[in-house]
């Protein structure tokens, strides 16, 4: 599927750059590509607009861009993060974002973090700490590691937590694939499950498979994530 692309850049000669690196690369693969300059533009295109991908500089014009990177982390585009400052990298990543490109960059640096969105591949290095959920009163971080399972109910997730709260979140089972920590497990095309949460999984009988929380919740299971699942705790 051709991608919608949002460039965030302060700098009009990097984002021109990125723009035509962009171009390059997707080709036919590439939908749309809109350039802003500042965080007051970019927050409202993401409210207005669909976006598939988020390129974003940290810093613009001295303001924060963690601001919209915390809404970025609570909408269904993956962010992806160019700046001069690698420091920054290892808060980044604690949001979910999918890749954190060091300034000046390359075509090839570029093409890998591309082919990844493209090809759906996860990075078994993620380190994300918290998601964003959009709430009345504005945006919210919640930590993964309390979140029992996630289960896909339309265009949204829900979050499950160890409290017996729930939260939605605006993304796709996909999409949340690639940024998730090794210790979330897709245990269903609808369902990830913290594996630190499971208390048992079995064979139910007439070819169902479920698995049982520490919460007494259970789940389904699929064939395959049971074969997967068993070599896991039995190795």
């Amino acid at each position: 599927m051709p991608l919608k692309i949002l460039i965030v850049e302060d700098e009009y000669p990097t984002a021109e750059y990125t723009k035509q690196l962009c171009e390059e690369i997707l080709q036919d693969q590439l939908e749309s590509i809109t350039m802003v300059h500042d965080l007051a533009g970019a927050l409202e295109y993401v409210e207005k607009n669909a976006v598939d991908l988020c390129l974003l500089d940290l810093n613009l014009h001295g303001e924060n861009g963690y601001e919209l990177l915390q809404t970025a982390a609570a909408q269904s585009f993956h962010t992806v993060i160019i700046s001069a400052y690698p420091n920054q990298a290892l808060e980044a990543f604690q949001y979910g974002v999918l890749d954190f490109i060091v300034k000046p960059f390359g075509r090839s640096r570029l093409l890998e973090v591309l082919d990844r969105i493209l090809e759906q591949t996860k990075n078994d290095d993620v380190d994300t700490k918290y998601l964003s959920v959009k709430t009345k009163e504005g945006y919210r971080l919640v930590e993964i590691e309390n979140i029992t399972h996630m289960k896909s109910v339309g265009p949204y997730v829900e979050l499950h937590f160890k409290e017996e709260k729930m939260e939605l979140l605006l993304k796709t089972m996909n999409r949340l694939e690639q940024i998730l920590p090794a210790y979330f497990f897709r245990t269903h095309r609808s369902y990830f499950v913290n594996l630190n949460a499971i208390d048992s999984f079995c064979h139910s009988g007439g070819g169902k498979y479920e698995l049982s929380l520490k919460d007494g919740t259970v789940l389904p299971l699929s064939r395959s994530k049971y074969k997967s699942l068993y070599g896991l705790f039995h190795n």
